[in-house]
C-alpha cells in the first residue's frame, strides 16, 4: 500500500475508535495515503460525521460508549447500503460476528492488530472502492454517449420524415394532425405527408415489421425513398399512385431480409372529394360519415409488400360524406389496456368517435393504456368545418 499513494489519496477514511492513542495513530499513519483522515470517539459522533462528510471507507471498533460500531454501522446502511465499513474487534461472539454478516460488513480485523492485518485489508478494500468508482465512470461514460447516439437517431428519423402540414395543418377540405411517439427511439414506424399541388396531398404511413434496428431501417429507408420519389413526379408532374408504389418496391425489395415484410398505407387525396388508396396489411381506417355516427372501417386491400411481390392494388373512395379518418399503425390498436388482457383496438372505435381533436383521442388513449408496447403513430383527419368547432 505505501507504493500506492497516488492512487489512495483520493480516498476519504472514517476511523472511529475510543481509544484517543489508536485515533492518533490512525490519524499520522492513514494521513500518508488517504486524501482525507476524519476521526471519531463513539458510534453517534462517527455517524454524524459520515452524513457531513464524503467518505469512502469506514473503519471501525465494535467496543464504544453511547453507540456500538455495529449499532452506527446500522444506521450508515440505511444511507448508504454499499459503503465499505471494516470491523476491529477483540470479542469472539457468534451474534456480534451474525449482525456483522447481516449487515454486509466487508473486512474483520482482529485484535491485537498488527500493521500488516490492518493494511492488507485497506490494501483489498480501497482496490475494491476504486474499481467500483472506475466502472461507475466508465458506465457514466456509456451512458453520455448512448443518449447522444439516441438523440442523433432521433433527429435523423425526424429529418427523414417530410409533413408538408406540420405548420399549417389545412388540406383541401380536411385538417390532419399527426401523433408520432416511438416506444424506443429507434422506431420501426415512419410517414411522410407531401404536398403535390393545391389540388393533390400524398399521404404515406409504414410499419417496419419486426423490433429494433432492422424494423427502424426498414421504415426509414421506406420513407427517404417515398419521398425522393414522390419529389421526382412532383418535379415531372406526373404523380400516379400505383407507379409510386411500384417504384417504392423495386427500390426496397432487393434490401430487404428473406422473410421480411412492410406494412404500409398509401392515401392520395384529390379536390375532387376523392381518395385513392392502397393498403398493405394494416389497420384499418376508421370513418365516420356525415349522415352516420357509426364508425366505419376501410380494411387492407393488399398483402403486406415483400420482395416477391408482384401486383399493387388501389381503391378510390368518395370523400364526400365522410366527416373524420383515423389511419395509425398497428402500435395503437394493439397495445394492452390497464387491469384487463384485451388490447386497446376493443376501445379505439368509441374513443375516436367521442374525440372531438387528436387531443382528446390522445387523452382517451392514454386513460386507458397502462403503459406503451410499441411505437404508435396516427393521423386525425377530419373535415375542416368540425375542426373548427
Amino acid at each position: 500500500m505505501k507504493n500506492s499513494l497516488k492512487i489512495y489519496n483520493t480516498l476519504n477514511i472514517l476511523c472511529v475508535d475510543d481509544d484517543k492513542n489508536v485515533i492518533e495513530i490512525y490519524t499520522s499513519l492513514f494521513g500518508m495515503f488517504f486524501k482525507n483522515v476524519y476521526t471519531a470517539y463513539d458510534g453517534m459522533e462517527g455517524f454524524e460525521l459520515f452524513q457531513k462528510e464524503s467518505i469512502d471507507i469506514v473503519l471501525t471498533d465494535y467496543s464504544m460508549p453511547l453507540m456500538t460500531g455495529l449499532q452506527m454501522t446500522q444506521k450508515i446502511r440505511e444511507v448508504d447500503p454499499s459503503i465499505p465499513v471494516i470491523l476491529l474487534t477483540g470479542l469472539e461472539n457468534l451474534e456480534i460476528l451474525r449482525n456483522a454478516i447481516d449487515l454486509h460488513i466487508t473486512g474483520f480485523i482482529k485484535k491485537p492488530i498488527s500493521s500488516q492485518s490492518i493494511f492488507s485489508t485497506l490494501e483489498f478494500v480501497a482496490k475494491s472502492v476504486l474499481a467500483d468508482r472506475l466502472l461507475m465512470q466508465i458506465q457514466q461514460q456509456k451512458l453520455c454517449y448512448s443518449n447522444y447516439q439516441e438523440t442523433l437517431t432521433y433527429q435523423k428519423e425526424t429529418t427523414i420524415i417530410k409533413n408538408d402540414l406540420q405548420e399549417n395543418k389545412k388540406f383541401l377540405h380536411f385538417t390532419c394532425e399527426v401523433f408520432y411517439q416511438p416506444k424506443d427511439i429507434l422506431s420501426g414506424d415512419s410517414y411522410i405527408i407531401k404536398k403535390i399541388s393545391d389540388d393533390e396531398y400524398f399521404m404515406f404511413l409504414v410499419d417496419g415489421m419486426g423490433k429494433g434496428i432492422s424494423a427502424a431501417v426498414t421504415a426509414m429507408l421506406c420513407s427517404a425513398s417515398a419521398n425522393n420519389i414522390t419529389n421526382q413526379m412532383i418535379k415531372n408532374k406526373n404523380f400516379s399512385l400505383t407507379q409510386l408504389i411500384k417504384q417504392l418496391l423495386e427500390f426496397i425489395a432487393p434490401n430487404l431480409l428473406e422473410e421480411e415484410v412492410v406494412c404500409a398505407t398509401f392515401l392520395y387525396f384529390s379536390s375532387e372529394e376523392r381518395l385513392e388508396y392502397a393498403m398493405f396489411s394494416m389497420p384499418a381506417i376508421l370513418c365516420i360519415k356525415d349522415d352516420s355516427n357509426d364508425v366505419i372501417k376501410i380494411k387492407s386491400n393488399n398483402p403486406p409488400l415483400a420482395s416477391y411481390t408482384k401486383s399493387v392494388n388501389t381503391t378510390i373512395l368518395d370523400t364526400n360524406k365522410i366527416s373524420r379518418m383515423l389511419v395509425f399503425s398497428d402500435g395503437l390498436n394493439e397495445n394492452s389496456v390497464r387491469n384487463s388482457s384485451e388490447f386497446y383496438g376493443k376501445y379505439l372505435g368509441k374513443d375516436f368517435k367521442e374525440a372531438k381533436d387528436i387531443n382528446e383521442l390522445e387523452a382517451k388513449r392514454k386513460k386507458q393504456v397502462f403503459e406503451q408496447e410499441d411505437d404508435i403513430t396516427y393521423m386525425f383527419i377530419q373535415r375542416e368545418e368540425l375542426s373548427d368547432i
